[in-house]
């Protein structure tokens, strides 16, 4: 990207002192190289996108139009797929709440549904005896051991006999179709994969005398990142290409005998795989002050704007200057705070920068793209606007203006 500070001035000029930049064709490209990956080896792939991670719809668009499936994990996120062009049959509904009237509402139109407990599944028992006429297509989210100390609240315990009790009872209506088996679990390392594919394989085996309609192992994959954020976490980032060498050799394996027609479709999850280093934040520094001996810089960001794992990490950051002086000793800081403009004690953006920084500088955070502008509440100010910029042609669009104080309280009874 050949961007400098002169660009994010004038953008601050038009949309507000901070923004987040998107990059709708690195996300594009990353699709392609993530689907990629896996169609060499088990070419039934297919990217059933995460909307909860980032569901902006020109990338949801985008998603459709390349032949991708939605996945989402409400009735709001459903209604977006439908309103932006998504064919129900190409939506798949997970999530541990969906109400009968809901529930009702996706199977009718012809989505997929992934069960995830005993309550949906009577629920789906009972549309389906009131919907004699309509044919019903589910599949259930399975949980299970996979070497790890953490057990997921999500799903259906497999060795549970109730399990197997609802599976093969809903199995048995006619007007129902229990299409395949789902699982997602938080971890993201390649050893958790191999587990999970292994036992969801098995599973499928002893469960359907046929090969079902699909196995589907979630999301939860890294994604490209910079080596100073690789390195902060607890384990070795996996490539795309090594998450499909486990995943899908082993599908490819597990039905080599199988005729292609008859295999099962193999569907991945992704969202911050594909989104995360699409998108970048920008903020203006407004202050820098000196406070019994530690230094502090605030910004008109906030850590709310830049996701989940800023409590916890320093996602990458840079820092673009007005000024084309050399680095001096005034602007250089060692251990300086780089903190937000909300009124919460701990709202830091980057912790313990060193390096040079003045007030008017612009500080740009990378892999912002997932669970950022969706998780920001409307904490002392409303969300910023979310710009499209093609560097290289130096053009942009607007994918979504910065919200005022109407669209705040516009639901509110004055």
């Amino acid at each position: 990207m050949n961007v400098n500070w002169k660009i994010f001035e004038t953008l601050t000029v038009r949309y507000g002192e901070s923004f987040y930049l998107l990059d709708s064709n690195k996300f594009e490209q990353n699709y392609d190289d993530f689907l990629g990956a896996f169609r060499e080896i088990y070419p039934k792939t297919f990217i059933a996108y995460s909307y909860k991670t980032n569901y902006i719809p020109k990338l949801c668009s985008i998603i459709n139009d390349k032949g991708g499936y939605a996945e989402v994990v409400s009735e709001m996120e459903y209604d977006l797929a439908i309103k932006i062009g998504v064919l129900p049959q190409n939506i798949i509904v997970n999530g541990p709440y969906k109400n009968k009237k809901s529930l009702e509402k996706f199977l009718l139109k012809g989505s997929l549904v992934n069960l995830d407990s005993f309550t949906e599944a009577a629920f789906v028992e009972q549309i389906a005896n009131e919907n004699l006429n309509n044919d019903l297509s589910v599949g259930f989210r399975c949980n299970f051991e996979i070497d790890d100390s953490l057990i997921s609240r999500f799903g259906f315990d497999v060795n549970n006999k109730r399990f197997n009790d609802i599976f093969y009872k809903l199995q048995k209506i006619e007007n129902i179709t229990v299409k395949g088996l789902h699982c997602h679990f938080p971890n993201r390392d390649i050893d958790s994969y191999k587990s999970r594919v292994n036992k969801m394989l098995q599973l499928e085996n002893k469960l359907f005398s046929n090969p079902p309609d699909y196995v589907n192992i979630g999301g939860g994959y890294f994604g490209k990142m910079e080596i100073s954020l690789e390195k902060q976490f607890n384990c070795k980032a996996p490539k795309y290409p090594e998450y499909a060498e486990v995943i899908a050799t082993k599908c490819r394996t597990f039905y080599k005998n199988i005729n292609d027609d008859l295999k099962p479709k193999l569907f991945l999850e992704p969202g911050s795989a594909i989104v995360a280093d699409t998108m970048k934040f920008v903020a203006k520094v407004i202050d820098i002050k000196n406070i019994r001996g530690k230094n502090i810089a605030t910004t008109t960001g906030s850590k709310l704007n830049i996701g989940l794992l800023s409590s916890k990490i320093n996602l990458p950051m840079k820092v673009y200057s007005s000024s084309a002086e050399k680095l001096n000793d005034k602007n250089y800081y060692n251990d300086i705070e780089i903190s937000g403009y909300t009124c919460v004690e701990g709202d830091y953006l980057y912790r313990n920068y060193n390096g040079s920084l003045k007030i008017g500088d612009f500080v740009v955070f990378d892999n912002v793209g997932s669970y950022s502008f969706l998780f920001k509440p409307p904490f002392i100010l409303p969300n910023v606007a979310i710009i499209d910029y093609d560097f290289q042609n130096n053009t942009y669009d607007v994918v979504k203006r910065k919200e005022n104080m109407n669209d705040i309280f516009k639901t509110f009874i004055f």
